[in-house]
């Protein structure tokens, strides 16, 4: 079923335990095929709060898709990369299967679309702060960085920003410092291109990733920083960004973009917080580390 259709009471209707069942025979037969396996990787996952009944079965697909690996395309590769960073449990991705998915990504960069591009970068940023053994892919991430150049116009505004985010989290480590310098001037441009068009909700979604990559990429293109601060200082935009959001846009353009020329943003964000009455000081700081290290951190407090 489409995810937005699932009603609470699909869970518990028969159809579901036969479906894990048939999901479990095809698994113990190895009868997926790479993109099967990947598709329902993919599906599982981001079905995980309405059907938590099918996430067991991801060490055994994954143990499937370590087998079929060699043979997916980039769509399949992107699913996998996706679904291994989102999912809240251990997924059991070992290193040889990164390694594989790497060649295959080595040898099909030119196949992978902007969807596909954004989803490994955001991933591979994702996996690899959380010490998940995807090293193979830093070598070959430079090559979709030179895809990316000739995708972004047909990026998403949140495709632009899960790829910043993703090169910004993987460009912490000194071997890696330089992954993405002929991407990001790109993707700022075509993010200010998109801007104008973009809806109150999806600034409120986007633009704390982006004013959080670029501020962690201690950059400051100022085009970009400008249209940001004209185009979210409304309460149309702030009143509909969640606590995380609000916290990181008020982090990157309090804390790293000091600019006095922001001044009516920056005023605008502290007043927002102020309205809302549960932001402290120390969450708006932590948002720095991204939201689910942001939540985390925020419930063991």
């Amino acid at each position: 079923k489409v995810k937005a259709t699932i009603e609470r009471g699909d869970t518990e209707r028969v159809a579901v335990p036969k479906l894990v069942n048939e999901l479990l025979r095809a698994l113990k037969s190895r009868s997926l095929t790479a993109q099967s396996s990947a598709n329902v990787l993919w599906a599982i996952v981001s079905m995980e709060k309405q059907m938590p009944q099918l996430l067991p079965l991801i060490p055994e697909l994954m143990a499937t898709i370590q087998l079929v690996a060699k043979d997916m395309k980039a769509q399949n590769i992107a699913n996998v990369m996706w679904a291994a960073a989102r999912c809240k449990i251990d997924s059991g991705a070992s290193e040889s299967l990164f390694v594989t998915l790497a060649e295959r990504t080595y040898l099909g960069a030119d196949s992978f679309n902007a969807q596909d591009i954004a989803n490994v970068f955001w991933a591979s940023g994702k996996l690899h702060k959380r010490g998940a053994p995807v090293s193979p892919f830093l070598d070959v991430l430079p090559i979709l960085s030179e895809m990316v150049v000739q995708r972004a116009s047909a990026m998403t505004a949140q495709a632009i920003a899960n790829t910043l985010r993703g090169i910004a989290d993987l460009r912490q480590e000194a071997s890696t410092s330089e992954l993405g310098s002929d991407a990001i001037p790109i993707l700022t441009e075509m993010f200010i291109k998109k801007a104008p068009q973009l809806t109150d909700r999806q600034l409120a979604f986007d633009v704390p990733e982006v004013a959080l990559a670029v501020a962690k990429l201690q950059i400051q293109p100022r085009a970009l920083l400008k249209t940001i601060a004209t185009r979210c200082k409304t309460q149309g935009v702030l009143r509909q960004m969640n606590d995380w959001g609000l916290c990181a846009a008020t982090w990157s353009y309090t804390d790293v973009f000091q600019d006095a020329e922001f001044s009516d943003f920056q005023n605008c964000l502290r007043a927002e917080v102020a309205r809302r009455g549960t932001i402290s000081e120390e969450m708006i700081s932590r948002s720095q580390l991204g939201p689910d290290e942001w939540q985390t951190q925020g419930v063991q407090a």
